[in-house]
């Protein structure tokens, strides 16, 4: 058999199918098919022509946040940051502590 008689006899197997309201397992079993065989036919005959299986993705940069700095010293003092603060800053005002 040709894999084109192959398809034939499978889309209207697939057709029977969908037409008898039973699951896969159901109609594999009642006509004799191997249950994978059934599953492997009606997804390659119900997917949609054209549509490929991997489409295309645009990956964007996650917003960044904010997270506040607190600097903690051993007096007792708490100085809280906002988490934008320059680096070159940060590191000037360690140096005059």
């Amino acid at each position: 058999m040709s894999n084109k008689d192959r398809q034939k006899v499978w889309k209207e197997r697939v057709a029977q199918w969908q037409a008898s309201g039973l699951s896969q397992r159901a109609y594999a079993i009642e006509q004799g098919f191997p249950i994978r065989q059934v599953g492997y036919w009606i997804r390659r005959l119900t997917k949609a022509p054209g549509v490929p299986g991997l489409l295309p993705v645009r990956v964007a940069p996650a917003a960044s946040v904010a997270v506040a700095i607190s600097l903690r010293n051993e007096r007792g003092w708490t100085l809280s940051l906002p988490g934008d603060v320059p680096a070159s800053w940060l590191a000037e005002l360690m140096r005059a502590l």
